[in-house]
């Protein structure tokens, strides 16, 4: 059977040897080392709590070693800039998925600057040449690229205008989004929050929709934990139902 890989970035670490929790991993799942970019991140650091308590073997990257410093002894913790491709395609290519969850401030006003728009173009180009038996990507994408109403995302409705001060991450995000779409040989899937992640707590009781935004039974959109959110991309990791597509996740 040919292996499926699986790319996430978050920026993580590794962990070293099995554990017990690796029977909470899906059925079927051939998934054992997974590389984390952006992993002392506020979602990242979740990312990697979930991939250890399923029994993975984790590598987190991080611009900032030493904020992974309580992770030094259940992860491998590498250095590195995801849009240092030579670098990026150096630490992928000795595991079997990849987590990327990265963000920060705008730089500017010019989406296209914009983190994420920037390293989907560097994740497609290092990806492909690992040809269609490459890894699969999971990338954390942002609510607003999400279908709200009408068919249309809030940013197709004019709900964000260049006043906004997060008017490039809003739409660097529907640059990324829009990227990967036309990719080729790229087995990429984008994760996200269907609204604010205000919510505490792993419950493990989490839903799953494409591309419209979930809501909840009064009409509200949903929301969810960062606790559940990597519960839920691990969910997807194991389960491979949205590959080459968006899904978010809600509580």
């Amino acid at each position: 059977m040919t292996k499926s890989w699986l790319v996430f970035v978050v920026i993580a670490g590794f962990l070293v040897g099995p554990t017990a929790a690796a029977e909470t991993r899906g059925v079927g799942s051939d998934i054992e080392r997974v590389i984390v970019f952006g992993a002392s991140g506020r979602i990242g650091r979740h990312i990697v709590d979930e991939a250890l308590l399923r029994g993975y073997s984790v590598t987190g990257v991080t611009r900032h070693a030493d904020r992974l410093a309580d992770y030094s002894d259940r992860i491998k913790i590498e250095t590195g800039d995801i849009l240092d491709r030579e670098r990026t395609a150096e630490l992928i290519k000795a595991h079997d998925a990849v987590i990327v969850s990265i963000g920060g401030t705008p730089r500017d006003k010019i989406p296209e600057n914009y983190i994420a728009a920037l390293a989907a173009e560097s994740l497609i180009e290092v990806l492909g040449d690992f040809g269609d038996d490459g890894p699969r990507l999971i990338f954390v994408g942002n609510l607003f690229t999400l279908v709200y109403s009408d068919g249309k995302s809030l940013l197709e409705l004019g709900r964000v205008d260049e006043s906004n001060e997060n008017y490039a991450m809003f739409y660097g995000h529907q640059i990324a989004l829009d990227r990967f779409r036309a990719s080729k040989n790229v087995n990429w899937t984008i994760a996200t929050p269907p609204n604010g992640l205000r919510l505490e707590g792993r419950t493990g009781n989490v839903r799953f929709g494409g591309d419209e935004l979930l809501r909840d039974a009064d009409g509200k959109p949903a929301e969810i934990s960062r606790e559940d959110f990597a519960y839920g991309v691990f969910e997807e990791l194991e389960a491979g139902n949205y590959i080459r597509e968006r899904f978010n996740i809600a509580r």
